[in-house]
């Protein structure tokens, strides 16, 4: 292929479904080389119902030894109840992906000196992190969106850790009409659908008629994790798979960019 690097993505159209928040650098790295973008946000992000355990969040995570956060979201909702409080001096803080860590530097000075964290940077990896393998007798808090895996826990459960969860986010199906899809792409249909989550890739498939989720279903596809593509097999997709290098913008552009040069 003979692209510049200014266009290495000239013809392509990338799906983008990442929550409306999270789109914009990535979206600017990509039509910067060339790119049709399709916003199309399936999961939407709204702010966790305050209980009385938010509203002194800072008072008790006086009880912690370490505090994990899931997710760029879990970093922002957490915040939103803390407010600029300062963290305890004590308190470790374990993150998973890249994105993740970038959002609490931004909110952690000196972060580095209290950060637990290992690649892979997902739950298996962070897992395999030295800090974690002997907790008993630890108080740990995993803030999350509502529900999520439940791997992270049982492991430093049975660690003989003590785990609580505080949900700061909630993900929600966002309310589009039944052709908002199909305005979207009359002009390009997608080339490659970025997806970052299992619950966005079944919330996609949800939000689209018949004819477009046999399309989407015989598309290529960006995932950012093994596990996400064995979901994606279960539910039929019958295409290309890219695994994304790193789940960070940077990480995903990446592997868009070099997956265009090989197509």
């Amino acid at each position: 292929m003979n692209n510049s690097p200014q266009s290495v993505l000239r013809g392509q159209c990338i799906l983008n479904t990442r929550p409306a928040h999270q789109q914009a650098e990535l979206n600017r790295l990509m039509t910067a080389q060339g790119a049709s973008v399709l916003a199309f946000p399936t999961i939407e992000i709204s702010r966790a119902t305050a209980t009385g355990f938010h509203q002194n969040l800072a008072s008790h995570l006086n009880d912690y030894q370490i505090a994990i956060f899931v997710s760029r979201n879990a970093v922002d909702g957490a915040f939103a109840f803390l407010g600029s409080k300062p963290l305890p001096a004590h308190l470790k803080l374990a993150v998973i992906g890249e994105g993740t860590y970038q959002a609490l530097a931004q909110r952690v000075e000196g972060l580095d000196r209290r950060l637990i964290r290992s690649e892979p940077y997902n739950s298996e990896g962070l897992l395999d992190a030295g800090e974690l393998q002997q907790v008993d007798g630890q108080n740990i808090l995993i803030f999350r969106g509502q529900q999520g895996r439940t791997l992270l826990t049982e492991q430093l459960q049975a660690r003989g850790a003590s785990v609580d969860h505080c949900e700061v986010y909630r993900r929600n199906l966002p309310d589009y009409d039944d052709h908002e899809f199909a305005r979207l792409s009359e002009k390009q249909a997608p080339t490659l659908v970025l997806l970052t989550s299992t619950e966005g890739m079944h919330n996609l498939l949800a939000l689209v008629d018949e004819a477009w989720r046999s399309q989407l279903l015989h598309t290529p596809w960006l995932l950012i994790s093994e596990r996400m593509r064995e979901s994606a097999i279960k539910l039929g997709h019958n295409a290309g798979v890219i695994i994304a290098r790193k789940a960070s913008d940077a990480g995903i552009h990446q592997s868009i960019c070099e997956w265009a040069e090989r197509t």
